[in-house]
């Protein structure tokens, strides 16, 4: 099979508001993403960058998007497979190699604008994909995995279904269009005749393009929207599936790593002859000027070794940074002389100075950890060049991180060497949640391989290092104030929030594209900026802090914050106006028919109204409510407590209720909208990093714990898709879960909760 670098066109049809138009994305000067994808399965035929089929009929999909547990591995092969007409028993799925063709984040970003159908979308969305490889940056991240290659992803199975059917025509000498599919066959109703997608995949994969063919419509779908199980399922039962922790090679040594406990600190002294009288212990020597690395024939030694090395730092020139007094300014800033308005409405100030009263509250939340299950780790091999020059050299790298393109990206600044000499193998990942979207692991484990050229290195960082070095939620202060007319209803809106913004701190730590000002990041007032509520005149403004906590991209970002504050500001807005909170919302949604029609489900599935069943052992009751649109998708969360006479609090149960507009996969919405919420209870409730003299207080679940399984509530979910474009999923059940348990809490107690975590110490005020 001769397949040319520029001539692979990946090619499509979108149908949207009556329009078709071709999706589809030039392979450019970048490598032959068909012969990178063939080569971990010669006797596959690959048709096309995403799909490759054996005579025996078996189907494999790439997926570039890194597989955090989301679901991705399942979802974007069930997209293809789709229009490929695929029997679903017969698929699987492959993380795709690092190549431009797999680029799609830029993109998906971007494809958050044209989300509904029609002429406009359709037309941004073929620019955008005909764009994509220009960027080439294949990145999972802003829950965009599902939204930002529905579109591509289909048109890839319907491409790959035009070339079978060709081939199949060929065969049996009979025209295209007196071919139908079915189930990996394409069928001649005329004769009879029935070939498998195995037989024709040969001669399919020796022709060029296809033409252009109609996808199917939501009615014809037989794979999309239904319970498929999980591909990789049977991989994480019995342990074949290959995290990053699990990569094994030939030759391979372990590596552990000593951070400067203090953030900007640095390393003043460190015995390395003391490291290397530990057993199995081959080396220990400074990577980065505030880290030193052991390394050793096996894990345990090397862990041992670093835990035991003699080393100093250094305190950087700068105070020593304490969280609690820092954030203790933060109220005292929302008046700033000089603040970052972001979004002010004309008349704004006019009609907060016109209103007949005020309501006001100041809400604060804290630095938070990842605490993914995996440790930060990764796996690297440098082969110098015999010439010595650096761009010559080889670099492979294991990544379990949320972007290949930045792992090459890091190796190459990191070693010189060019970039068709660098590759990088995606593996599975025990969770991200923004944390693998920082490239510190990466880069630690490729300078490290470069004092061990030859062999194979992975790193593992310990537990006590992975909270401690973190790149942490920022802790804010947010205050809120609605201006009221003299019935009641609210005439403006201000917004003001303190703290460190995320996007300018991440660029500058990884060099990236996200080089967002801290005075221009509008990421820190989500979701009011695009609210889908009928808010009033509006004031949104930032006084953003510098420190040295690095700032990082956790679970649903600012909306993690910022659903917090604004819905629980919400309800004490509803309670000022003599509102119910639900019926308050609903004024708020009077013309968003689908955001009412899921806060009513909500409600309704919430027996909201009702009374709940008293608690036999004298404890106080509660309902909450939050609704938003988060990551293109909208999603209403009830959360139902129990406050003990003594203070002891009991999340009973949680209803969540969202539209993701198409579910591909409705098992795995719901598994993501659950996890969300245990991830969003536990930082609500016990989630709390504190600095002092500029080092990080907890290291390790003792004491930054997690929700328990004995804690964990009745979770209630129900998907209602109520069509158009998919949203996001991986972090939409998040936002909604903290201000959903305050307002329960006030709703038992009559207290107000305006400052997390809840009850670090499982007590809420009585």
């Amino acid at each position: 099979m001769k397949l040319s670098r520029r001539g692979m066109i990946l090619s499509g049809l979108a149908v949207g508001g009556g329009l078709a138009v071709a999706y589809g994305m030039k392979a450019l000067d970048d490598g032959d993403a068909r012969v990178k994808f063939g080569a971990s399965t010669p006797e596959q035929f690959v048709l096309h960058a995403y799909v490759k089929i054996s005579t025996d009929g078996r189907i494999t999909v790439a997926v570039p998007q890194a597989e955090l547990g989301q679901g991705v591995t399942t979802a974007i092969p069930m997209m293809v497979a789709e229009e490929l007409d695929a029997d679903w028993e017969q698929v699987a799925y492959e993380l795709a190699p690092l190549d431009k063709a797999y680029g799609s984040y830029a993109t998906a970003e971007l494809t958050r604008i044209f989300m509904q159908p029609g002429l406009v979308a359709d037309t941004a969305r073929w620019a955008l994909w005909q764009a994509s490889p220009l960027f080439g940056l294949i990145f999972t991240g802003g829950s965009s995995a599902v939204f930002g290659n529905y579109e591509f992803c289909r048109s890839v199975g319907a491409t790959a279904r035009a070339m079978l059917i060709k081939a199949a025509a060929k065969t049996l000498e009979v025209s295209e269009s007196e071919l139908t599919t079915q189930r990996s066959r394409v069928l001649h109703p005329g004769s009879g005749r029935a070939l498998t997608y195995g037989e024709l995949a040969a001669l399919a994969a020796s022709f060029g393009p296809a033409e252009v063919m109609p996808r199917k419509t939501q009615a014809d779908f037989t794979i999309i929207g239904q319970p498929k199980p999980r591909l990789d399922t049977p991989e994480k039962i019995d342990g074949s599936g290959r995290y990053g922790i699990d990569v094994h090679l030939p030759g391979m040594v372990y590596a552990a790593v000593r951070h400067s406990p203090v953030f900007k600190g640095t390393v003043s002294s460190f015995d390395a002859e003391a490291a290397k009288r530990f057993k199995g212990v081959i080396d220990a020597f400074q990577i980065t000027p505030d880290a030193v690395a052991v390394v050793a024939e096996n894990t345990w030694a090397a862990h041992q070794a670093a835990r035991a090395l003699p080393v100093s730092f250094a305190p950087p020139p700068t105070p020593a940074y304490d969280s609690t007094l820092a954030t203790a300014t933060y109220p005292s800033l929302f008046d700033a002389p000089d603040p970052a308005v972001l979004h002010e409405d004309e008349g704004f100030a006019a009609a907060m100075a016109a209103s007949a009263r005020t309501v006001e509250a100041v809400y604060e939340t804290p630095h938070l950890a990842h605490l993914c299950m995996e440790p930060m780790g990764c796996s690297a091999l440098y082969e110098p060049s015999p010439d010595n020059k650096p761009e010559n050299a080889k670099v492979t790298v294991w990544s379990p991180s949320q972007s290949m393109t930045f792992t090459s990206l890091n190796a190459r600044r990191l070693t010189g060497a060019a970039a068709d000499n660098v590759t990088v193998h995606a593996t599975l990942m025990g969770g991200g949640f923004g944390r693998r979207a920082d490239m510190d692991f990466v880069r630690e484990a490729v300078a490290i391989a470069m004092k061990i050229p030859g062999r194979p290195v992975k790193l593992t960082w310990s537990r006590e290092e992975d909270v401690t070095q973190d790149t942490y939620r920022p802790a804010t202060a947010a205050r809120f104030r609605a201006g009221l007319d003299a019935s009641g209803a609210m005439t403006a809106l201000d917004f003001v929030i303190v703290g460190k913004t995320v996007s300018w701190d991440f660029n500058q730590r990884n060099k990236g594209m996200f080089n967002t000002k801290p005075r221009e990041d509008k990421g820190m007032v989500m979701p009011m900026i695009s609210t889908h509520y009928a808010f009033p005149k509006m004031r949104l403004a930032i006084n953003p802090q510098d420190n040295p906590v690095p700032s990082g991209n956790w679970r649903s970002v600012t909306m993690s914050h910022n659903g917090f504050y604004q819905e629980a500001f919400l309800d004490e807005v509803a309670e000022a106006t003599g509102q119910d909170p639900v019926a308050f919302r609903r004024t708020l949604l009077k013309d968003k028919p689908k955001h009412l029609a899921v806060l009513n489900v909500a409600a309704e599935k919430a027996g909201w109204g009702t009374p709940l069943t008293p608690d036999p052992n004298g404890g106080r009751r509660g309902r909450g409510i939050a609704a938003l649109e988060a990551f293109a998708s909208i999603v209403a969360q009830v959360v139902e407590v129990t406050v003990a006479p003594d203070g002891a609090l009991k999340v009973d149960r949680v209803i969540s209720c969202v539209d993701c507009h198409t579910a591909v996969n409705p098992n795995i919405i719901a598994a993501q909208i659950e996890g969300s919420v245990i991830d969003a209870l536990s930082a609500a409730l016990y989630g709390q990093i504190d600095v002092k003299n500029g080092a990080v207080v907890q290291s390790n679940f003792s004491d930054y714990r997690l929700m328990k399984m004995s804690e964990a509530p009745v979770l209630e979910t129900h998907v209602m898709p109520q069509g158009g474009h998919p949203g996001g999923m991986g972090e939409v059940g998040v936002p909604g879960v903290a201000p959903a348990l305050v307002n329960a809490i006030y709703a038992a107690t009559g207290k107000r909760v305006r400052k997390l975590p809840v009850a670090p110490a499982g007590v809420v005020a009585v």
